[in-house]
Formats: C-alpha cells, sequence, structure tokens
C-alpha cells in the first residue's frame, strides 16, 4: 500500500518551491485532504508532487499504449481559448482502457500494442488513478482521462479550469521530458509556487489550489520569447529546464500528461440525488 504522506513528506523539499512565494507555506496532507475548501487556512497551498509514481518501463508502455491515438493527431499551432500552444489531445473513458469493462479493454486501436506493454500501461493508469482518488475523499472522480502532449516548443498560459467542468481536484501523471507548472495567487501579485513535473512524476492540485490559484506550464508571461515560440523561430528541443532559480539535468523534449479531474459539479449534484433516492 501506497503511503502518500511519507511520499510527499519526502518529496516536497525537491520537487515543489515556495522560494518565491514568502506568503505561503506547505501543508501536510492529511492537514488539507478531505477538508472543505473554505476550511483551509488562506497561507496554505494544497499542492504535490509525487516523484516516482510509476516505473520507467511503465512509463514507456503508457507511451506506447496512448501513441496509436496521438500518432493520429497533428500537432495544434494554438487551443481555441488561446491557453496551449502546440499541443496534441485526446479523452478516453477510464472504464473502457482500464479494462474495467465486459470488453476487459481490448480495442482495435491497439491491434500494433502487444498484450504485455498493454497490462503495464493499464497497471500503472489503475495506480495513479487511485492515488487521486485518495486526495479526493467526497467527490468521484470523472470517468474521462484526458491525454495531453506538449512538443518540446508547447507551453500553457496561466489559468483556471473552468469548475463547472469539473470539482475537487487537477491531478496528472507527466511522462517523456520534464516540465515546470508555476502557480499564481491573482491576491499576491509577484508570487509563485513551482511544481517539477519530472518523468514519471504525479501531481494533484486540491481545495483552494484548484479553485484559486492559476496554473502554468512553461509560460510565466507574454514575452519575446514565447511569441517566437508560437511562431517556430525559436526552437527549445533539448534546452535544460529551470526550477527553483537553477537549471536542471531535465531538458525539454515531447511531454505527455495523463490528467485526471472529479466530475463536474452538476454529475455530482445528480449523483448526490441519485444515492438519496436510493435510501428512501
Amino acid at each position: 500500500m501506497m503511503n502518500i504522506t511519507r511520499l510527499l513528506r519526502e518529496a516536497l523539499p525537491n520537487y515543489v518551491s515556495l522560494r518565491y512565494a514568502p506568503s505561503f507555506q506547505q501543508p501536510q496532507p492529511r492537514e488539507v485532504i478531505g477538508a472543505p475548501t473554505r476550511g483551509i487556512p488562506p497561507n496554505f497551498l494544497p499542492a504535490f508532487v509525487v516523484p516516482e509514481a510509476i516505473g520507467e518501463e511503465e512509463e514507456q508502455a503508457l507511451l506506447a499504449f496512448t501513441e496509436p491515438w496521438f500518432s493520429r493527431l497533428p500537432y495544434n499551432d494554438g487551443h481555441m481559448d488561446s491557453l496551449i500552444h502546440h499541443f496534441k489531445e485526446f479523452y478516453r473513458s477510464y472504464r473502457e482502457i482500464a479494462g474495467d469493462t465486459a470488453d476487459n479493454g481490448s480495442n482495435s486501436t491497439h491491434e500494433e500494442v502487444d498484450e504485455k506493454t498493454a497490462a503495464l500501461a493499464r497497471t500503472a493508469l489503475r495506480r495513479c488513478r487511485k492515488l487521486a482518488s485518495e486526495y479526493l475523499e467526497n467527490i468521484p472522480l470523472d470517468d474521462r482521462v484526458h491525454f495531453l502532449r506538449l512538443n518540446s516548443n508547447g507551453f500553457i498560459r496561466a489559468h483556471v479550469d473552468e469548475s463547472r467542468n469539473s470539482s475537487g481536484i487537477v491531478a496528472g501523471l507527466s511522462l517523456g521530458s520534464a516540465r515546470v507548472m508555476t502557480l499564481t495567487h491573482p491576491k499576491h501579485p509577484g508570487e509563485r509556487a513551482e511544481l517539477l513535473l519530472a518523468p514519471r512524476a504525479f501531481y494533484a492540485l486540491i481545495g483552494t489550489a484548484r479553485y484559486e490559484w492559476e496554473h502554468s506550464v512553461d509560460w510565466s508571461e507574454d514575452g519575446t520569447e514565447h511569441l517566437e515560440r508560437v511562431r517556430g523561430n525559436l526552437l527549445m528541443e533539448g534546452t535544460p529546464v529551470t526550477f527553483d532559480g537553477r537549471e536542471t539535468q531535465h531538458k525539454r523534449g515531447e511531454r505527455t500528461a495523463v490528467i485526471f479531474r472529479g466530475v463536474s459539479p452538476i454529475e455530482l449534484l445528480l449523483t448526490k440525488m441519485r444515492m438519496k433516492r436510493a435510501a428512501t
């Protein structure tokens, strides 16, 4: 059984940096998991990173497992709301791809993926979804899994995920190459927290980190660098990833994220209503 409290306590100094956010502190998971958002102290930042949530073989299996879908998609220069650049994405039902349906996860899309690879990928998916659910005691996870790939020039502008589409948590597994996620709070301009999303690392934003903080990936502002990256005039492939004020051993390349979210508020309401009717 994975002890996430122990893992997070060991990982915080290396994967979450509050160097540039002096108004905030890192809570222990037990202080915020299951707590109502209004009850979380305003100086807490409930954002966590678990390093090496899966093994290298599982990482390669997941990349191979998703490649038949990704290979059919072109890279997009910009998202419809201009938040994401140089990306491709798709959504799939967790129950179908994890083998929790009657067809045991079989899919013609994966005829080119051998059974051992598929089994490793599904094991990794189940572990990460279970890990995400441990942060979200009172809200079920959405069945849809979001697969998002950035190329080496890709980035995500600061935003808060739409609360009407999901609730409670944004959590993800990082595959391929590393990126840095930056969190900023509108009431504390100039301050920022950083999360190192290394390969095989799992991150979770819950409570106030989910609803009040904006998160971005490989972006701080729309300066000349990002404009040139959008145009394709500046190539970032192989450049070092900077975290906590210094360069890391990680280099930019294709980065794939497997993202889990809580069900939408309307789905949560409908679920509660069904449970109430069943109990009467």
